[in-house]
């Protein structure tokens, strides 16, 4: 029997709504690429565990972390984000939900109060929580033990690596070691 599961997941090279569909990860920030010329999307966030698919966060987003963090990219590096999906995101007039930010660190202990344009007569309140990072590391006895199990899981499209992963952040912070066997042990996306 061949398991044609992988062949109904999206191809693509960013996070996705679907990735992360049901969980809210909370992802460190590794590395950011911005480029001016790509004039939807300047910006890409890569983090621990991406498999080099990129979060490309929208301009309301970007916003929410320059409000946060400041105007300098490098400012971000090493900085947590908690995700989740709003699923009443519009694009190109049609709700297709999108990729919001819940919770950050190194913002103020009360979270932040800002706004968030919708179009250009709309404008409304959105709060960001101050995210305290759980700086407990995922058991690594607990991991072993889990592995054949996550890995089973994301071959069998019943979980992709992001949700794997905002799963395993539930017990604690995963190693680069462990996130390195999650992303080596992740079906291929070719």
């Amino acid at each position: 029997m061949v398991d044609i599961t992988q062949a109904a997941q999206a191809k693509s090279d960013q996070l996705n709504v679907v990735d992360i569909l049901g969980t809210e990860p909370v992802i460190r920030i590794r590395a950011y690429d911005y480029d001016a010329k790509r004039k939807q999307q300047p910006l890409w966030i890569y983090f621990d565990g991406d498999n080099n698919r990129p979060w490309k966060p929208s301009k309301g987003m970007i916003r929410i972390l320059i409000n946060g963090w400041g105007k300098e990219g490098d400012n971000f590096v090493g900085r947590y984000v908690q995700l989740f999906v709003e699923p009443t995101v519009k694009y190109a007039g049609e709700e297709v939900g999108g990729i919001q930010i819940r919770a950050m660190s190194d913002i103020d202990p009360n979270g932040l109060n800002t706004f968030l344009t919708i179009n250009q007569k709309k404008r409304i309140k959105f709060f960001v929580a101050h995210l305290q990072v759980n700086q407990s590391e995922y058991p690594q006895d607990k991991f072993e033990e889990a592995l054949p199990k996550m890995i089973d899981f994301m071959h069998s499209g019943k979980m992709t690596l992001q949700q794997v992963i905002a799963h395993c952040q539930r017990t604690g912070r995963l190693s680069q070691e462990q996130l390195q066997q999650l992303e080596k042990n992740a079906p291929s996306e070719t």
